[in-house]
């Protein structure tokens, strides 16, 4: 079984493929997330996404917010920013779904953003590619990450980190990458050392417990 845990399109090479829609979105696949992304923030509008985005997100078939977060080379207003992953973290609470986040280079205005919101929602933190020290600390906060195409690169920091974050808190994804979600499995499983088989049957446990999804 292989699960694609952030996508931007409907690939139909794995049973459950997360699509990120956008919130006019009206051809709807089987699984899917909305969110409000930092670079698509309209000052005039947030607010009134936000209200139709907390309505929607109740949809049975929407499993996640997001991807939503926070990105300090977005030409968007960084508090503005942080405002509206703020309401996302609560409509996220508040419907009690997991959040699937984007971050760049603001990992401690996010983790603020979490602690003093009382988060109580998983957190995935989206296509990783970061230090490991980094992740250390996201892992204290008892965040999840999802690995992309950046696996595929020896020397990535994201392959580095793989190993280290603990099978029980780890996904993966195709992002916007044309490329099948097999192949992130095949190379993920060798990164971590073990069979294909015991990564897919982890992963949909990692699901099923994330996402309150019988697989």
């Amino acid at each position: 079984m292989f699960i694609n845990v952030h996508t931007h399109s409907q690939l139909y090479d794995a049973k459950i493929e997360l699509v990120n829609l956008a919130i006019d979105a009206t051809d709807k696949p089987n699984y899917y997330s909305y969110g409000l992304h930092p670079c698509h923030i309209n000052k005039e509008s947030c607010y009134d996404v936000l209200e139709r985005l907390e309505i929607i997100a109740t949809e049975k078939r929407c499993l996640a917010i997001g991807k939503c977060g926070l990105d300090k080379l977005a030409e968007t207003d960084f508090d503005l920013q942080q405002e509206i992953f703020v309401e996302q973290i609560k409509i996220a609470n508040r419907i009690k779904k997991p959040l699937i986040v984007y971050c760049v280079k603001a990992f401690n205005e996010l983790m603020n953003c979490l602690r003093l919101n009382d988060n109580e929602m998983p957190v995935i933190i989206q296509g990783y590619n970061h230090s490991e020290n980094i992740a250390q600390v996201l892992m204290s906060e008892n965040c999840l990450f999802s690995f992309g195409k950046a696996l595929l690169g020896y020397e990535s920091n994201a392959a580095r980190t793989l190993i280290n974050v603990g099978r029980k808190n780890l996904f993966l994804e195709t992002d916007e990458a044309d490329i099948s979600i097999k192949y992130i499995y095949k190379k993920a499983a060798e990164l971590l050392g073990i069979d294909e088989n015991i990564l897919q049957a982890q992963l949909q446990s990692n699901f099923e417990s994330v996402f309150k999804l019988k697989l």
